[in-house]
């Protein structure tokens, strides 16, 4: 059958072959997590973008990159698989509208799996707790704060359960463990007041 196409035709066949196991294979690595980051997102191919960016608070914020390898095997995929139907449907005539349609398909293609990826790495989360994060939290003394000294507070911050070392923010007052407390701000250690 293959050879029955005409030159065009196979170059759009073998397009979308290349593209789309190479793109199912990436996929499947990706998915069972043996493809790394900077494959995933783009970061060996020549990105739209600057890099990592970071928000006020310090915190990596997710950029839209435009070319990636998954782009781009996406790209072939539907830019051989669009102009390969056109062809087969209207003939060697549609050579133009093949062409643009496969080339538009393409880059939409391209467009919406580069959305897909930024869209994926806003919902990772590296998991760390930053101090500012405690502000606010309530807990209890887990271990007694004398005035003036340094004890330890039980608290729940995004979700999980920390000790941390803490002091009252109240320099002549003395918590007893068990005493409610609510983180007011941080320092070297948290500073906390009775609840």
């Amino acid at each position: 059958m293959f050879e029955n196409l005409s030159g065009v035709e196979q170059f759009f066949l073998l397009c979308a072959v290349i593209g789309g196991s190479m793109f199912m294979m990436r996929s499947l690595l990706l998915f069972a997590g043996l493809s790394g980051d900077d494959l995933a997102d783009g970061g060996d191919v020549g990105d739209v973008g600057d890099g990592i960016d970071f928000g006020d608070d310090g915190t990596p914020v997710a950029d839209f990159k435009m070319v990636s390898v998954h782009g781009l095997t996406a790209f072939l995929l539907m830019f051989g698989l669009v102009g390969f139907l056109v062809l087969r449907n209207y003939g060697q005539q549609a050579m133009l509208l093949a062409s643009i349609a496969s080339l538009l398909s393409g880059t939409v293609t391209m467009f919406i799996i580069a959305k897909l990826f930024s869209w994926s790495r806003k919902l990772q989360s590296d998991g760390a707790i930053y101090p500012q994060d405690t502000i606010g939290c309530e807990g209890a003394v887990y271990l007694g704060i004398l005035p003036g000294k340094i004890g330890k507070v039980q608290i729940t911050v995004n979700g999980a359960l920390k000790v941390y070392d803490a002091r009252c923010s109240d320099s002549t007052v003395k918590l007893k463990t068990g005493d409610r407390i609510k983180v007011v701000t941080t320092s070297d250690v948290l500073v906390v007041e009775k609840n």
